[in-house]
């Protein structure tokens, strides 16, 4: 046999050995959506934050003074699971917003899903209304909760967030109740909030994250910010506030695990670990609503009031509070900024009061419930 036949049936059993390996990849079966963007309406200054996507909502928040009668319809831009498509079903608009009705597609053809893009004004809170943690449903990707208000005329507000989606990325969380935020049904009144600060294992320590504290805000959270840019990735409060805060009240309970730790995962020996639970209301520009987030949500000169459990300990047991409003920054609030949408206000509470920096004890559990605003 010839040196070139040999080198033929060697290229050729390379060739056999490589294809064999080749298996066809399967189509994606999901069809979610992943991102929205409605530039005309940036560029024009009529949103107020950003967009919130829920399991089947898209939800754009625009400015009070928009006038909905001369809006266009929107054009959007979506980011889908690889492979699938999306068709718009039909438009509709009247007093509350404009609502564009979608299908999306999987790759695969086996599966669709509904979507409503919601294009509207955002009410101020009812002076009565109370966080009770009672409206909630699974995540678009159907792995944790997420919370929404319903006010006195039946209207959903999408205003609480957590950390839910960053600890997605660990792989750690398979059902609701693995992740640092989940439902409680044994509340102070029916359900309740309980946070839990989670070890995010090797996935974490690699990345320089090793905890992950249990939190529920007022605001959204970046999940494409969560690895590179975690303290970005919390943006606290949104412009709901109808009058000027007097007090925060409700109720809580708190456990600290055993064990705190620093940012690199070493026991800091003589610390133990404590929650928080505040609420802030802050200055923002109306026309460029820039909000809070993880490196300055108590510490900004743009804050007017704080209300801050200061020394929460660790009551077993359901415990009321009532903490005033306080001053900060020597500044005065003003009814007349409050009326040109120049305020926002957050609440916010954690399983672990340094856990923004990775700091916190694995294990430690806040339940909160029957939150409230106390108006002047």
């Amino acid at each position: 046999m010839t040196k070139n036949n040999i080198l033929c049936i060697a290229l050729m059993t390379l060739v056999l050995s490589l294809s064999s390996c080749i298996r066809e990849e399967a189509l994606n079966a999901e069809c979610d959506v992943l991102s929205a963007d409605a530039a005309w309406f940036k560029e024009n200054n009529l949103l107020n934050g950003d967009v919130k996507i829920t399991n089947n909502e898209i939800i754009f928040i625009i400015n009070k003074e928009a006038n909905l009668n001369t809006i266009p319809e929107p054009e959007i831009v979506f980011q889908l699971t690889p492979g699938a498509r999306i068709e718009k079903d039909s438009t509709k608009r009247n007093k509350d917003g404009i609502f564009q009705y979608y299908t999306t597609y999987s790759e695969d053809g086996n599966w669709n899903k509904q979507y409503i893009a919601k294009f509207i004004k955002l009410p101020p809170l009812d002076e009565d209304h109370v966080f009770s943690f009672e409206h909630f449903e699974l995540s678009s990707n159907n792995k944790y909760n997420i919370w929404y208000e319903i006010n006195n005329n039946g209207i959903r507000s999408d205003l609480w967030a957590s950390g839910n989606a960053g600890f997605m990325f660990t792989g750690k969380g398979k059902t609701p109740d693995d992740f640092p935020t989940t439902t409680d049904a044994n509340g102070k009144r029916g359900n309740c909030i309980r946070l839990t600060t989670r070890d995010t294992g090797s996935f974490g320590k690699m990345a320089g994250m090793p905890i992950a504290a249990g939190n529920i805000f007022v605001g959204e959270f970046l999940s494409e910010n969560a690895m590179k840019k975690p303290l970005e990735a919390t943006r606290f409060g949104m412009n709901i506030a109808p009058r000027k805060p007097a007090y925060l009240t409700g109720y809580y309970k708190y456990t600290p695990g055993e064990v705190f730790t620093d940012k690199k995962k070493n026991p800091v020996e003589g610390r133990r670990d404590t929650c928080a639970i505040y609420s802030v209301l802050y200055e923002v520009d109306p026309d460029n609503f820039v909000s809070l987030d993880g490196s300055n949500v108590t510490s900004s000169d743009r804050i007017v009031l704080i209300a801050e459990i200061k020394n929460p300990g660790e009551p077993d047991q359901w415990t009321e509070f009532m903490i005033p409003f306080e001053a900060m920054n020597d500044k005065v609030f003003d009814p007349e900024r409050l009326a040109n949408n120049g305020y926002a206000i957050a609440v916010v509470a954690s399983s672990s009061k340094d856990g923004a920096f990775f700091e916190g004890a694995v294990g430690s559990t806040l339940h909160v419930d029957e939150l409230s605003i106390i108006w002047e």
